[in-house]
C-alpha cells in the first residue's frame, strides 16, 4: 500500500466556524477555543494525530498547533504515549494498528479530558476492475468518450467506502482535449469520490485532470468519517458544530483500511 495518506480530508479550516458564533453574538464574550483533532489509524502505517486550536467565527487567524500535550492511545488494555514529532503532531511507532482493533484516544486540555474511540474496519477485500487505462479522444466530428472504468467489490454489510485517485507523475501534463491555451490554475493531482455504501464505483474520463499513471485506492471507512462528506449544513446563517466524534473537542479520530493499490493509465 502507498505510504502517503490520501484518505485525509483537509476541510477543518472551512468547517470550524462553529456554534460559538451564537455565544459571541449574544453575550459579546468569545469562548475559549476547543482543540481540533485530526487522527486516522490505518493498518500498515504509524499512528499520527494532529491537534490544533479551533478557529472561532470572525477570527482572521490560521490553525495554531497545540504543543506539549500528553496524548495517549489505549488498545487492548495497554496505553501508548505518543511522541510530538512536529508542532501539534503526535505519533507512535509502537502502536499496533490491526483490523477489528478498538482504540481510545485521550489527552487533557484546559482542564478537560478530550477523548474519542474508534475501530479499524476490515479491508474491502478483492476489488475487480474493467480496465487499466483510459484514452483521451481527439476533438472532432464523431468523437466518442471512453467508457468509465468500473470497480466492484463485496459489501454485504453496506459499509462506507471511499475511493481516492492520485496522479503519480513528477510533472504531470494537464488534459486540455487539444484545445491549447494556458491553464490559469492547475487542479490538484489527487481527487476523492464521496463515500458510498455500495459495492461498486465508476471513474469516468471527466474526473481526471492529468495524463499519466494514477494510483487508485479504495478505503473502507467508518460512519464518523463519512459524515464529514455528508454534512453540508454550515453557512453564514446556520453555524453549528461540524460532525465529529471528539468528546469535549472537535474533529475526528477514526480507522480506515485500504484494499491493495490499483493503477490506471490516462493517455
Amino acid at each position: 500500500m502507498l505510504k502517503h495518506r490520501p484518505y485525509q480530508v483537509i476541510l477543518f479550516t472551512a468547517l470550524l466556524m462553529t456554534a460559538s458564533f451564537s455565544c459571541t453574538k449574544e453575550n459579546n464574550v468569545r469562548p475559549a477555543p476547543l482543540p481540533v483533532v485530526e487522527g486516522y489509524l490505518a493498518p500498515g502505517q504509524n499512528a499520527s494525530i494532529t491537534i490544533s486550536e479551533e478557529i472561532l467565527y470572525g477570527s482572521t487567524g490560521t490553525l495554531i498547533p497545540i504543543t506539549g500535550l500528553m496524548v495517549q492511545i489505549t488498545h487492548e488494555g495497554q496505553t501508548y504515549t505518543l511522541t510530538e514529532t512536529n508542532a501539534g503532531r503526535y505519533g507512535s511507532l509502537s502502536l499496533p494498528v490491526i483490523a477489528g482493533g478498538a482504540y481510545r484516544l485521550s489527552f487533557s486540555y484546559n482542564g478537560k479530558e478530550i477523548s474519542a474511540t474508534t475501530e479499524i474496519p476490515p479491508a474491502p477485500g478483492t476489488v475487480t476492475f474493467s480496465a487499466t487505462e483510459i484514452v483521451v479522444p481527439q476533438i472532432g466530428p464523431g468523437m466518442q468518450l471512453p467508457d468509465p472504468v468500473r470497480y466492484t467489490w463485496e459489501n454485504p454489510d453496506k459499509a462506507y467506502h471511499l475511493m481516492v485517485v492520485r496522479n503519480m507523475e513528477i510533472n504531470p501534463t494537464p488534459i486540455t482535449f487539444n484545445i491549447g491555451g494556458n491553464i490559469i490554475e492547475k487542479p490538484a493531482p489527487i481527487f476523492r469520490v464521496p463515500p458510498l455504501r455500495s459495492d461498486e464505483q465508476q471513474l469516468s474520463l471527466g474526473r481526471f485532470s492529468y495524463y499519466g499513471r494514477h494510483a487508485v485506492l479504495l478505503y473502507r471507512i467508518q460512519p464518523e468519517y463519512a459524515a464529514l462528506y455528508e454534512d453540508n449544513s454550515n453557512n453564514s446563517t446556520n453555524l453549528v458544530a461540524p460532525p465529529g466524534n471528539i468528546e469535549n473537542g472537535l474533529g475526528i479520530f477514526t480507522g480506515v483500511h485500504a484494499a491493495d493499490t490499483m493503477w490506471i493509465q490516462v493517455r
